[in-house]
């Protein structure tokens, strides 16, 4: 039986598809999932818990036979800082599920450059599962580190943090080619 590890990440909104389509594939793949549910809230018959620190869930992963997780930057590198090539399932905004579509996007960015899967439904998350998956080689560390310079730089972002430029450097920039 494969052991699958899912993380739905810390967003403070509840990924309760994530967690149903866990629960589905469970009965009809030979799969036990372990899912890190973090404000989604405990379903029956699958084992979970809300939280742990990032080195724990890295260790988990590592020790898994595939990854399943949310669209996050952060999770998906620490998906391939523990050698996994994980299959994504991007938080939703018209389901609740997240602010924004940036998760959605980046998903299929990083699919169309062949390092993450993506599941759509629970028939393709089933069927991702139960294909024979490699793991990606050891040059996917610097996938990794870019997802978490682009995590850091979202979350300057959206935090306010990074400078802004005067008005004569956002002019200059627009008449740039």
């Amino acid at each position: 039986m494969k052991t699958v590890i899912v993380s739905v990440g810390t967003d403070h909104h509840p990924f309760d598809r994530m967690l149903q389509w866990a629960a589905r594939a469970q009965r009809e793949a030979d799969v036990r999932f372990i899912v890190q549910r973090g404000a989604t809230a405990p379903l029956d018959g699958v084992e979970s818990f809300d939280y742990v620190p990032a080195p724990e869930l890295e260790a988990r992963m590592r020790s898994a036979d595939a990854v399943v997780c949310h669209g996050g930057p952060g999770t998906i590198g620490l998906c391939h800082s523990a050698g996994q090539r994980p299959i994504v399932v991007p938080r939703d905004p018209e389901l609740g599920e997240h602010v924004d579509d940036h998760q959605m996007r980046y998903s299929s960015k990083l699919a169309a450059e062949g390092v993450i899967d993506i599941a759509s439904s629970c028939d393709e998350l089933i069927a991702l599962l139960m294909a024979e998956r490699v793991r990606p080689s050891n040059d996917a560390t610097n996938v990794g580190q870019a997802v978490e310079e682009f995590a850091a730089l979202a979350d300057a972002l959206l935090a306010g943090d990074l400078p802004k430029r005067s008005l004569r450097e956002r002019l200059v920039f627009r008449r740039s080619p």
